[in-house]
């Protein structure tokens, strides 16, 4: 996206959305641009047929008389992109689909068919993040270890553009292979010639002797490995993929033998250095039985083919016996390799129980949410490893060990993978309840009013409420307050540029009558065109032309922004729906690639009554964020996606950014896309410096940390790489407690911290925890 100094009557700082989007349209209406005794160059081609479709559209929507519902406003916008004949981002976004997706977005954008008739038994997939990984697996030899033999894995070469098209279940061929007498067909010779290979499968199969048939490894060598967030990759010397404790326990002991690491990965859905390292073993979490086969288990469809209901010995989620710390909840055990789309299934099903908080997203595994103590929202809940009850892991020396101690459980229920390979843990649920949804939105001045000091001339005049009394300000300042405070669900988004803010705070029920699903088939559906429009904006190269031409740099995000809060929903009525399905509203969001700066920060008390929470630093935080985009908006616009905000409780787990925040967290983030990455470090470096530089009333700095499964390596702050603060002053009393409590772990289980560094760190973490050792 270009950078253009603009003149101020254009700039989003004075004008509204609407007022920005009539100049688009207004910039596109011109056809006299082209010489008529001439003919038309590329460049001479006026940019409203460069974009057909786009003008009409915006005014449509812009005409009081004519309504535009939100599926038709991403409809004609997405063909506005097929349709042009100087922009290739659509078909190279549709080529990235599978068959199935393709024909339908075709339909629904080509064809014109309507939401409901083209979602009718849409099943979400896996994310396109996932599917690239699994294709570095495709058309690569893999070998299947278990005791009754070894076989060669192969799936058929990727065929057509994008190579999805053979990435199933029933394309794997399996061929023995007699590795002690190096028997195979022909096509093995990778593996002959290969002695550390060899070597290493040998002895896998000869360790898992005696076990069921089901106990094996799937096992690829010098595979390339990169996370979703796509900023830390390596090749690790092998990929396994285990179905049991078993597998785990005997990958765990070749490693120890031959004095090699081991670090876990599932969906890979982070920005932080904590998976592998190079040349060493790298465990996956993801199942290919299922993670390769499409439709996958992210699907909504409640007509699900029987092999989606075959789970491994690490998938499993059962309710076990135990007493519960809450009289009425129950305890869950739950294998590590199951996903948060397989519990949310696990829940509705049963209608019994569910877990109080988790992420948005369904496509996690539940080891890969626990490891970096990610948490949902809500002041009344903590993290993710705080409900944790017992910790159920692999040791250094291969030994399948448990700990249920809580003062233990403070450091092993959140360990970042370091005490061992985590095969289950038992967290403790709730009864179902139902959570009342009733999101809107809501003047961004209103939503999250701005702290009692900040002059109204410093507010953008696109922004400001021409009859917004004082009287009207207290009351929303009220409001506010109440819903961060009791909420039992509570969050703010605000895209780059919006009039408005999305508010989705709700509580819950017991009463199950009127129980609703959501989303439905055609709501999941349009998240997933929502999601395809984002990434068609984000590489449609066209808008550097837009902007240039209306000198507007906003213009692109302007889009972006008006079409993403043209998905969220907005009700006059609640909708009741199971606890699950609220927490996990949207779907499919790991399918826009962005990167993500998250804040944790102390609540601080009130001065008129100390156990209450005091919202000014949040207000403070939050526009903050919102002044710095605006400044920024002539500089390249580094943020394109929203500024998010959730209130939650603190958290007992030692290593938790939210520990010792007794009066809760405001967990606070910026994210944009990738295709602003060129722009973002430095502008994410400057939001960050105005979190971590607020104060208590006693003038010291608040202990504001970062998420630690979000972007913080490569980003400075006060000049310095942000780790060496949180080693330094962040976390230098809780990593020592944290390896004192592993070390007890440790005397009782038979390893040292010594060990952990030689068997589960990687470079980060010997950095961190073990520079000492």
């Amino acid at each position: 996206m270009s950078q253009h100094s603009h003149p101020p009557s254009t700039s989003s700082w004075h004008r509204s959305v609407d007022e920005r989007l009539c100049l688009i349209a207004d910039g596109l209406s011109d056809y006299d641009d082209t010489p008529r005794n001439s003919l038309p160059t590329k460049d001479s081609i006026p940019l409203g047929q460069k974009l057909p479709g786009l003008g009409p559209l915006l005014r449509d929507y812009l005409n009081p008389d004519v309504t535009v519902e939100s599926a038709d406003f991403h409809k004609r916008l997405l063909r506005v992109f097929r349709e042009s004949e100087y922009d290739s981002a659509y078909g190279k976004c549709l080529e990235r689909l599978n068959a199935d997706e393709r024909d339908r977005v075709e339909k629904f954008v080509a064809d014109d068919k309507p939401l409901e008739e083209v979602s009718n038994g849409f099943d979400m997939s896996v994310s396109l993040g996932v599917r690239e990984h699994l294709q570095n697996l495709t058309g690569v030899p893999g070998f299947q270890v278990s005791s009754s033999g070894v076989q060669a894995v192969r799936f058929p070469a990727a065929t057509g553009s994008n190579g999805t098209e053979s990435v199933h279940l029933e394309a794997r061929s399996f061929t023995p292979v007699d590795v002690d007498g190096l028997a195979g067909d022909d096509t093995l010779d990778a593996l002959h010639k290969n002695g550390r290979l060899h070597n290493f499968i040998r002895k896998l199969k000869d360790m898992l002797s005696g076990h069921k048939k089901e106990s094996n490894v799937i096992v690829y060598e010098n595979v390339p490995f990169k996370n979703w967030g796509m900023v830390v990759d390596y090749i690790p010397h092998y990929t396994c993929i285990p179905s049991s404790v078993a597998g785990v326990q005997n990958i765990v002991r070749f490693a120890r033998d031959h004095d090699m690491s081991v670090r876990c990965a599932g969906f890979r859905h982070s920005w932080a250095p904590i998976f592998g390292r190079q040349g060493q073993i790298t465990i996956s979490l993801l199942s290919l039985e299922e993670a390769t086969r499409i439709p996958n288990f992210t699907a909504m469809s409640k007509a699900l083919p029987e092999w989606l209901f075959r789970k491994t010995e690490l998938q499993t989620v059962e309710v076990v016996s135990g007493t519960p710390r809450v009289k009425g909840n129950v305890l869950v055990r739950i294998g590590a390799s199951a996903t948060n789309e397989q519990l949310r299934r696990w829940c509705i099903k049963n209608n019994k129980y569910s877990y109080p908080l988790n992420v948005i997203m369904v496509e996690m595994t539940v080891g890969g949410t626990n490891a970096p103590i990610c948490h949902g929202a809500g002041r009344r809940h903590q993290t993710l490893s705080d409900l944790v009850r017992k910790v159920e892991y692999v040791d250094c020396n291969g030994k399948l060990q448990t700990v249920d101690d809580p003062r233990l459980l403070r450091a092993a229920a959140g360990c970042f993978g370091l005490m061992g390979v985590i095969t289950h843990l038992t967290l403790e649920f709730e009864p179902m309840s139902y959570a009342l949804m009733k999101p809107e939105k809501i003047p961004v001045l209103r939503a999250v009013p701005p702290p009692d000091d900040m002059a109204m001339d410093k507010i953008p005049p696109a922004l400001r409420l021409p009859n917004w009394a004082p009287e009207q300000r207290a009351a929303d300042i009220k409001r506010f307050e109440e819903l961060a405070t009791n909420g039992f669900y509570s969050e703010w988004f605000w895209f780059p540029y919006s009039d408005l803010c999305w508010v989705n705070c709700w509580d819950t029920t017991a009463d199950p009558s009127g129980t609703k699903d959501y989303p439905s088939n055609a709501q999941t559906f349009f998240m997933f065109i929502s999601q395809f429009t984002m990434n068609v904006l984000q590489n449609a190269k066209i808008l550097n032309e837009l902007v240039e031409k209306l000198h507007m740099d906003e213009a692109a995000v302007t889009l972006i922004s008006k079409a993403a809060m043209f998905t969220l929903p907005a009700w006059d009525e609640p909708v009741k729906t199971y606890l699950p399905d609220a927490l996990h509203f949207q779907r499919g969001i790991q399918n826009v690639r962005v990167l993500d700066v998250e804040v944790e920060i102390p609540l601080q008390p009130s001065e008129t009554d100390p156990s209450k929470p005091d919202y000014a630093v949040v207000r403070r935080a939050w526009w903050d964020a919102i002044l710095t985009c605006y400044a920024h908006s002539s500089k390249g616009c580094p943020q394109r996606m929203p500024l998010e905000m959730r209130i939650m409780g603190g958290s007992d787990i030692v290593m938790a950014p939210q520990k010792g925040n007794k009066l809760g967290t405001c967990a606070i983030e910026v994210l944009t896309l990738e295709a602003a990455k060129e722009f973002w470090v430095p502008y994410a470096e400057e939001v960050v410096g105005k979190w971590l530089s607020y104060c208590d009333r006693g003038g010291k700095k608040i202990n504001t940390r970062p998420h630690w499964a979000k972007q913080w390596d490569g980003i400075n702050v006060d000049g310095k790489p942000w780790v060496e603060k949180m080693k330094g002053e962040d976390y230098r009393l809780e990593k020592e407690e944290f390896k004192e409590l592993l070390a007890e772990i440790g005397r009782k289980h038979g390893w040292s911290l010594k060990d952990l560094k030689s068997r589960f760190s990687n470079d980060f973490f010997d950095a961190f925890y073990f520079d000492n050792i």
